[in-house]
């Protein structure tokens, strides 16, 4: 603690970060709680953010925006509430703290880390290189020493005795002085009243001898077997409410776990623990495992939370029959909780609930896919992680995404054994959008054709999932250039949405259709049908969606065609509509830099054609800004293929024709610094002395 206050006393920045690292269970959280709650006359603002996923931060990210009133109220929640919070904290003129906890992942951290600001920032991470490149200090924190240990366990106990010093030191010995196992140790004491004499007894009887002798200062302490048998000691006292609800918390995400979602949902299910019965169990399970300190519950929020070393005690030696048991049960009440995408149309009407629930299915995910013996393959947990990806899809976590719908599809392929199921095309459909963003546009196309066929056998060639699913092959025609077939089948869908018995179909699946055929027929030089097909889609998409990225995207394609037409300025207006929508969205999403990118390509063009010289430079000035936006935007982003080599190429081109070029310290102009990053960012996907037409060509046609 004396560092970390020393540290933030000396240290004269505005912006001011510290990390604690050190091994799982040696008290990192704790210290960090410590600290945030002894100071809080210090920091008038204090924010403790879940670090292990991005979904998680994101989600803490949202709630920070609502609880500082900046909240809009629409429905674009996460995306539009993490931008506002992180220019909150760069303009917020009084000190706050904010909390990195369990960071596992440099990049996943670095979008959601305040570029400026008048704070503090404590990181909690096990692996020191994960961190060290953000931070200004990092500290290692080690086990306790016997002594220390021994003064630890003894002040979590109401009334110990001058005896329990010397058992203290032995028991803080065995355990390594590690804090969580020391603190386990005090809590079942409290719990089951025994002595330290007991305790003592019941490990020397679990512990194996050859495990670790005590005698031997030769010896290296193993952490975590040791806790692992301290954990049995303690499982073995819990009562049978406990003991269920415990197993149902270890496969879950260990932070925020919301009391509905075993208490409510559970009582639905089929085969389920007893725990999941009746409320009362729940309860006296939930307060037996707090007597033990296995567990922590926040009243104000009505969740739950445990360890992790908790959770990999508790499943470290079941058997895969039990596994199958606990997980069936868990999946469950997390399948019932989650929202499900209503006919291909956006989730975010449900995006602070799918926040709420996609840990833990995550989690689940995690158990189903690497279990060893494999878990026996279920379609309804399919059904539900394309639900849960297409969510991520739309907050921008596209590696998250893509993962999850191939465990779905290995899953409905090998419980299907490829016969038609309307999971499946919903699994495929999700997965060609996936395809799209990965540059991968034939497989795309296969895809997507799969599902016109699957739903077409299963729904009849009038349905207007149907028409959905031809509506995205058309899409997916047109970015391989294939103009007339696609012209064909949006032609199709558009019938199959003017049939009486599809007259009360959800706009946004209309718009959706509207807006991709309005593109292509722009393409096609059909000016008037296309604008009148985008303007539709737009106001649409406005009635159903507001802010949105789709509305966005039939935006930037009614900017393309006014532009075709030569309508420059006209152009220019709607794609920085667009662009502006975007950036209140979010910061952190490839979608923005396309924004930026386009827009410093007309900013750049507007200036070449004006007279004066003064003029000319602020476009060019614009157009250099906008495109090192576009830069670091795909530097953070994850993103379709070829995004970033062009807006490399178009900074150096303009940086160069403007003879701005600074010299970057070598004796190399910036101009030709990017250029050759260009090249080999693109890889071999381009011919030699490219063009910009070629670094153009290397994204889908709607995004240039």
């Amino acid at each position: 603690m004396a560092a970390i206050e020393a540290f933030f006393i000396e240290t004269k920045r505005s912006l001011r970060s510290l990390a604690l690292h050190g091994m799982a269970g040696v008290g990192k959280t704790q210290l960090a709680l410590n600290f945030a709650n002894s100071h809080r006359d210090q920091y008038p603002a204090i924010f403790w953010v879940h670090a292990d996923q991005d979904q998680k931060m994101a989600q803490d990210y949202d709630e920070f925006a609502k609880n500082l009133s900046l909240d809009s109220g629409g429905t674009d929640g996460q995306l539009q509430n993490r931008a506002k919070f992180k220019n909150w904290l760069t303009k917020e003129p009084t000190s706050w703290l904010l909390i990195f906890d369990n960071v596992d992942n440099l990049a996943s951290i670095k979008p959601f880390w305040p570029s400026a600001g008048h704070g503090s920032i404590i990181v909690t991470a096990k692996n020191p290189e994960v961190i060290t490149s953000l931070v200004q200090k990092s500290i290692h924190l080690k086990p306790f020493s016997e002594s220390d240990g021994a003064k630890f366990l003894l002040s979590r106990l109401s009334d110990p005795s001058a005896q329990d010093e010397s058992l203290a030191t032995v028991i803080a010995k065995k355990l390594g002085g590690l804090p969580i196992a020391l603190s386990h140790v005090a809590g079942f004491i409290e719990a089951t009243s025994c002595t330290f004499e007991e305790v003592l007894d019941m490990y020397s009887y679990r512990a194996d001898a050859e495990l670790v002798d005590y005698d031997s200062s030769e010896i290296t302490f193993d952490y975590e077997q040791s806790y692992d048998t301290m954990w049995k000691v303690s499982l073995e006292s819990l009562g049978e409410e406990a003991t269920q609800l415990l197993e149902m918390l270890a496969l879950l995400d260990p932070d925020g776990i919301p009391e509905g979602l075993l208490r409510d949902q559970g009582r639905a299910i089929n085969e389920k623990p007893r725990i999941l019965s009746e409320p009362a169990k729940y309860r006296k399970g939930v307060s037996q495992l707090r007597r033990h300190s296995l567990i922590e519950k926040d009243v104000r929020l009505h969740t739950l939370s445990i360890h992790r070393l908790v959770q990999e005690a508790t499943i470290r030696d079941w058997e895969i029959s039990k596994l199958q048991y606990v997980f069936n049960a868990a999946s469950e009440c997390v399948s019932q909780c989650f929202p499900r995408q209503i006919g291909g149309a956006s989730m975010s009407k449900d995006w602070e609930k799918c926040a709420k629930y996609t840990p833990h299915l995550l989690s689940l995910a995690r158990h189903y896919q690497y279990a060893e013996p494999p878990l026996e393959r279920s379609l309804d947990f399919a059904e539900v992680l394309s639900h849960c990806a297409w969510y991520l899809y739309e907050q921008g976590q596209l590696d998250a995404a893509f993962h999850i719908l191939l465990l779905a599809r290995d899953t409905c392929n090998s419980v299907l054994e490829r016969q038609p199921h309307l999971i499946t095309a919903h699994v495929y459909n999700n997965l060609s959008a996936m395809y799209m963003v990965q540059g991968k546009r034939q497989e795309c196309a296969d895809t997507s054709l799969l599902v016109c066929t699957i739903r077409e056998q299963l729904l009849g060639p009038d349905h207007v999932h149907v028409a959905q699913a031809l509506a995205n092959y058309a899409t997916d025609l047109n970015a391989l250039d294939r103009l007339e077939d696609a012209d064909e089948i949006y032609k199709k869908a558009l019938r199959i949405h003017e049939l009486p018995q599809n007259s009360d179909t959800e706009p946004e699946l209309l718009g959706q259709l509207l807006s991709n055929a309005g593109r292509c027929w722009a393409r096609m030089g059909r000016y008037e049908e296309a604008e009148n097909a985008l303007k539709k889609a737009i106001e649409l998409r406005r009635q159903s969606l507001g802010v949105h990225n789709a509305t966005a995207i039939s935006y930037y394609g009614l900017g393309n065609t006014l532009l075709a037409q030569g309508q420059l300025d006209e152009a220019m207006r709607y794609h920085q509509v667009c662009l502006d929508m975007r950036r209140e969205l979010d910061s952190t999403t490839y979608w923005l830099g396309v924004s930026c990118h386009k827009l410093a390509v007309l900013h750049h063009r507007k200036g070449q054609d004006v007279l004066t010289a003064d003029t000319r430079k602020g476009q060019n000035d614009i157009a250099v800004d906008l495109l090192r936006e576009a830069v670091a935007n795909f530097q953070q982003a994850q993103s379709e293929p070829g995004l970033l080599a062009r807006s490399l190429f178009k900074l150096s081109s303009i940086l160069d024709e403007i003879g701005d070029t600074p010299d970057d310290g070598h004796g190399i102009p910036e101009s030709h610094k990017l250029y050759r990053e260009a090249i080999e960012e693109a890889g071999d996907a381009l011919p030699e002395n490219p063009t910009q037409q070629d670094y153009d060509e290397l994204v889908q046609f709607d995004h240039r």
